[in-house]
C-alpha cells in the first residue's frame, strides 16, 4: 500500500505517452490500397491541370493523391482550392510536407480516407460549370 503511494502519477503519464508514441511509429493503411503508388510526372500534372483549365476560383479533388502533387500544384500554380484523398497515411504526411514546403497550407487540406468511399463532409463546394 505504501508503496502504491510513493509512485509519482507521472510514470503512468510517461508510460501512457510510450504507448501513443509506439502505436504512432506503426502506421498502416486502413486496408491494403488497391493499385501500387506511381507519382504522376511534372509534364503530365502540368498538362491535366492545363487542359482542366482550372482557375482560381476552383477546387480540385484529388482522389489517391499520393504525395498531393497534383493537388499542390493546382494551388501555386492556379490559386485553386484543393482537397487530396489517400488511404495511406505515409502518402498523406508527405503531402503535407509538400504543400508546406511549396507555401500552399492555406490553400489545400489532405485527409486520410479510402477513395472508394463518399467524403463524411465536402469542405468546399464543388464548382458547377455549364
Amino acid at each position: 500500500m505504501l508503496f502504491r503511494k510513493s509512485i509519482p502519477c507521472y510514470y503512468v503519464a510517461v508510460a501512457i505517452l510510450s504507448a501513443t508514441v509506439l502505436a504512432a511509429q506503426s502506421v498502416q493503411p486502413r486496408r491494403e490500397p488497391d493499385v501500387p503508388y506511381v507519382p504522376t510526372t511534372e509534364a503530365a500534372v502540368t498538362a491535366m491541370l492545363k487542359l482542366a483549365d482550372v482557375k482560381t476560383t476552383d477546387v480540385v479533388y484529388d482522389l489517391g493523391c499520393g504525395d498531393g502533387r497534383i493537388v499542390v500544384a493546382a494551388a501555386k500554380t492556379f490559386g485553386a482550392r484543393g482537397v487530396g484523398v489517400d488511404i495511406n497515411p505515409v502518402r498523406i504526411g508527405e503531402a503535407k510536407e509538400n504543400a508546406r514546403k511549396a507555401g500552399v497550407e492555406n490553400l489545400v487540406r489532405f485527409e486520410e480516407n479510402d477513395r472508394v468511399r463518399p467524403f463524411r463532409r465536402a469542405p468546399y463546394p464543388l464548382p458547377i460549370r455549364s
